[in-house]
């Protein structure tokens, strides 16, 4: 009985210290939820974190990985372009259909003066991208003709998107061989206030004369060539990508068309005087020229406001050179746009969004 009485007490014992082990236990993983998170609860925000963070689609644009600092993505973005008639309002068309469809902002194409006016709106805030040529948007840098005042709000984002060549053309017999040999003869320089004549203005300086020094008239190209099958005239400048249309259909009615060459020791000599100008080549069959013709080019490209958030330009930036075939296809002077060359002589320094997509992908060191 007493072994009996032993046992019980015993098992009665251990039950209690059992019972006060587990109890202890339990309170002290109580007190570690109630002080440390648990992975879960870890990664359920507050509402007030929730409402912070980025929707899906911020996220998806967000550079998180090229680097570039995140950035609140705006609702709206405007792309000036010019008349709807010109290369331009296509071309901004497409580059505001890609921002919409790609970063999820509303961007619009806007109707503008064009390549002049487009630096002066992106100046003043009225535009975030927007369609120029290089020379305009180094003059508006600098502080040059046409411009009044320094634009310092205007940054590259990248060139190339068409080329405007320099051509002369006259025809055999009027004594006209070379760039010098214009001086005193008739030349029609396109229509007034057209891009011909800032590029003669520079070229021809290059070369010893002006404007001045030629019997100069202001009619269209068309009117031009029809002027110079007439004998009325000697030569056309025409500033155009190529094929230009005016051209082209000269050389349909005439054969002894020619289109004047810059000497190479003339081409270094404006590439160093005007940093906004490239040489390129008009090869021999798209005028039907014995030979292959060494010119001048301007470019024209797309800029942006300087104080954009570099995030927001590398994304944009990104976004236009990944569907660039959308572009070369909204225009046939934006035909040659390639990631490989929008890099490449820029007249004016580069958004520094820009500059980090095009470092990512190589083609800047």
């Amino acid at each position: 009985m007493k072994k009996t009485a032993c046992f019980l007490l015993s098992l009665l014992l251990l039950a209690s210290m059992l019972a006060g082990c587990g109890t202890s236990g339990h309170k002290a993983n109580s007190s570690t939820a109630a002080s440390t998170p648990s992975a879960a609860q870890e990664q359920q925000p507050s509402l007030a974190d929730q409402e912070q963070q980025p929707s899906l689609a911020d996220q998806e644009s967000s550079p998180v990985e090229s680097g570039a600092p995140e950035y609140e993505k705006p609702k709206f973005l405007s792309v000036g372009t010019a008349g709807s008639g010109g290369a331009y309002y296509p071309i901004g068309i497409a580059m505001a259909d890609i921002i919409t469809n790609n970063l999820g902002i509303q961007a619009t194409a806007q109707v503008t003066g064009g390549a002049v006016e487009n630096n002066g709106l992106i100046e003043d805030g009225t535009l975030e991208i927007a369609i120029t040529q290089g020379p305009m948007a180094y003059a508006a840098v600098t502080n040059s003709a046409p411009y009044e005042n320094y634009h310092n709000n205007v940054s590259a984002m990248f060139s190339g998107l068409s080329k405007g060549i320099f051509h002369v053309v006259t025809l055999e017999g009027t004594g006209i061989k070379k760039v010098e040999d214009l001086k005193g003869k008739r030349v029609v320089m396109g229509p007034a206030g057209g891009g011909a004549i800032n590029m003669a203005t520079d070229i021809w300086a290059e070369y010893g004369f002006t404007i001045d020094d030629v019997k100069a008239t202001y009619i269209s190209y068309s009117d031009g060539m029809s002027a110079l099958t007439d004998g009325k005239c000697d030569a056309v400048v025409v500033q155009s990508a190529y094929p230009a249309s005016s051209i082209t259909e000269l050389t349909v009615t005439r054969k002894d068309v020619i289109i004047l060459e810059i000497e190479e020791e003339m081409r270094k000599k404006i590439l160093e005087s005007y940093p906004f100008y490239s040489e390129t080549i008009i090869p021999r069959g798209v005028y039907g020229t014995t030979e292959d013709i060494s010119v001048i080019h301007l470019s024209n490209m797309v800029v942006c406001r300087a104080d954009l958030p570099e995030g927001l330009v590398y994304d944009m930036t990104k976004a236009f050179m990944e569907n660039v075939d959308k572009i070369q296809q909204s225009n046939p002077a934006a035909k040659d746009l390639s990631a490989e060359t929008a890099a490449q002589n820029l007249p004016i320094p580069l958004h520094p969004g820009a500059e980090r997509y095009f470092k990512e992908i190589g083609v800047l060191q």
